[in-house]
């Protein structure tokens, strides 16, 4: 390749340089990895040792949630809507900091009301606030059911009747 005189030296530092910064960078990422062979790793931002795909995974897990139980027996998982505003991690986290607080009673009951305004779940006549305890192999594979429960709160669902003439107002 023929290249003017005088270009070969600007060349070669701009191709050192991009392999430097190349290089560093490299290093920059793979440098957290050593953590995992420390006893007490440290992970901080920006630059972390991936514990999210490095650290040992408990084979159960434990989760709240809100049950409702219908007349015949059935059960039926509420939506986490019916706790509170927000995304599901958001809603899972007040959940579980109401069940902390003593306060599973009454989240129970304000999700009680919800239900008995749901005619799709006209057949639940109880509402639980349940922890469940479930084997992560056996759950991803289909076997949904829980290793144990406890229920830390559980109310019924009290559905006024309505006359006719209220539900002609309704349908107006």
């Amino acid at each position: 390749m023929n290249r003017p005189s005088g270009m070969d030296g600007p060349l070669v530092r701009e191709k050192a340089f991009a392999g430097a910064a190349s290089l560093l960078t490299v290093c920059a990422v793979l440098w957290p990895v050593v953590q995992n062979w420390r006893e007490k790793p440290k992970d901080g931002f920006p630059l972390s040792h991936y514990p999210m795909f490095s650290a040992r995974r408990s084979k159960s897990a434990s989760v709240t949630y809100l049950v409702g139980l219908g007349a015949g027996g059935g059960r039926h998982p509420l939506p986490y809507t019916y706790a509170g505003t927000g995304g599901l991690n958001q809603v899972r986290r007040q959940i579980n900091r109401v069940v902390r607080g003593g306060k599973a009673d009454t989240l129970c009951r304000i999700v009680a009301v919800k239900v008995a305004r749901e005619e799709r779940l006209a057949d639940v006549v109880t509402v639980q606030v349940v922890t469940g305890r479930y084997r992560l192999t056996d759950y991803f594979a289909g076997k949904k059911d829980p290793l144990s429960e406890v229920v830390h709160a559980s109310c019924s669902v009290e559905r006024k009747h309505r006359t006719p003439l209220r539900v002609v107002e309704d349908l107006a």
